[in-house]
C-alpha cells in the first residue's frame, strides 16, 4: 500500500496553490484561481489536494509536511529564496537527522525541507 493523496484544508487556496508549485515543483491539475479547490501531483504518483476551509480552523501543533531533497545545498538555497521574499521559515537547522527548514504556513502547519543523513526503511 502506498500513500495517494493528502487533502490540506486552507484559507486561500490560490496563494498555496502558488507555494507549493512554486517551491516544490508541484503540477497543477486544476485552474490556479480557484477559491475552492486545487489539485497538485509530484509526477511520482502523490497527489497534494487544497481546499478551502474555515477561517478559523487550525491544525494541531506540529503537523507538517515534509519533502526531502538529495543535497544541502539544495535546503540552503531554498531558505535563502525564502529569506530573500519574506516568506516565514525557520532557520537552518543542522542535527543528527540532517539538515532541514520549516516554512510556516498561515494556517498553523509546517513545511519541512530536509536532506536526511539517513532514511527510515520498513
Amino acid at each position: 500500500m502506498k500513500i495517494d493523496h493528502l487533502d490540506l484544508q486552507v484559507r486561500d487556496v490560490p496563494a498555496t496553490f502558488a507555494f507549493f508549485r512554486d517551491y516544490f515543483g508541484l503540477t497543477p491539475q486544476t485552474r490556479p484561481d480557484s477559491p475552492q479547490l486545487a489539485i497538485l501531483t509530484d509526477g511520482h504518483g502523490f497527489v497534494l489536494v487544497l481546499q478551502r476551509g474555515a477561517a478559523d480552523e487550525r491544525y494541531p501543533q506540529g503537523f507538517h509536511v515534509g519533502f526531502l531533497r538529495d543535497e544541502v545545498d539544495e535546503v540552503r538555497r531554498l531558505h535563502a529564496r525564502a529569506v530573500a521574499e519574506q516568506v516565514p521559515v525557520s532557520e537552518v537547522i543542522v542535527n543528527g537527522r540532517g539538515t532541514m527548514i520549516y516554512f510556516t504556513r498561515p494556517e498553523g502547519y509546517h513545511v519541512e525541507v530536509s536532506c536526511q543523513n539517513h532514511r527510515f526503511v520498513g
